[in-house]
Order: structure tokens, then sequence, then C-alpha cells
């Protein structure tokens, strides 16, 4: 299970499957960390970077794949196994440079900038990636 690095010197030991994305926050979150979405309400913060966390969850098999927000210059990792389904961006609701939304549950939704089918293949490459392994 990777150990995680929190503000202030305190760790927090995360199943892969506990993960749903992480991206760098934002600076009114906590600036200068990296934000891990747990499930439906809660959040962690971390010192570490992006890409040292993503490196630690796969090592433990989490199958995270990379997608990009509607806006600005982010990168978001994703555990494939926690999507439910890729639906497609409703202007109404989501950015309009959503392509699509990645389901967590039924209320629980992402948009990213990739289209239905792009969005689909990452997810499926990173579960594949994981049975491989």
């Amino acid at each position: 299970m990777p150990i995680i690095k929190m503000p202030g010197g305190a760790v927090e030991e995360l199943k892969g499957k506990e993960l749903w994305w992480m991206r760098n926050a934002f600076d009114d979150e906590f600036k200068g960390t990296v934000m891990l979405r747990l499930g439906p309400s809660e959040r962690i913060f971390s010192i570490e970077s992006l890409d040292d966390l993503a490196t630690k969850f796969r090592e433990e098999q989490t199958p995270l794949a990379a997608f990009t927000p509607p806006d600005g210059k982010l990168k978001i990792f994703v555990n494939a196994a926690n999507v439910e389904k890729v639906e497609p961006a409703d202007p109404i609701f989501h950015h309009e440079k959503s392509k699509s939304v990645l389901r967590f549950t039924r209320k629980i939704k992402l948009a990213v900038r990739e289209t239905e089918e792009a969005a689909t293949s990452k997810l499926k490459a990173a579960k594949k990636e994981v049975e491989i392994a």
C-alpha cells in the first residue's frame, strides 16, 4: 500500500482501490500540494509530486490513466478501476471544452477533454497494463 506524505509531516497509508483521481492542487485548495480524491467525499493532500505518487500507485498495481481537464493545463491521473462509465459531456452542465465525462457514481463525475472513444481507450489500456504486470 502506498504511503502518502502529507503536509506537516503526517503520513497516510492508502490502498490503490481507494483512489479515484489525483491532480496538482489549486492555489486556493492547498498550494504546492497534490490533491487525491478518495471516494465520494474525502480528499487528502500530499507534498509529493504528482508523478512520484503515480509511480507509487502503479507499483501497487493501480490502473492509472492520465487525462486532461477541460480548462487549464493540469494532468489528472484517474484510477481506471473506479470509473463506472464514460459518458458524453453535456454543454449545459460541463465546461465547453469537455468532450466526455468519467462517471464514478451516479452523482460524482469528472469532465475531461478526451473524446468518449479516447477516454474509454485510455481506461482499457490502464487496466490491461495492470493485468500484464
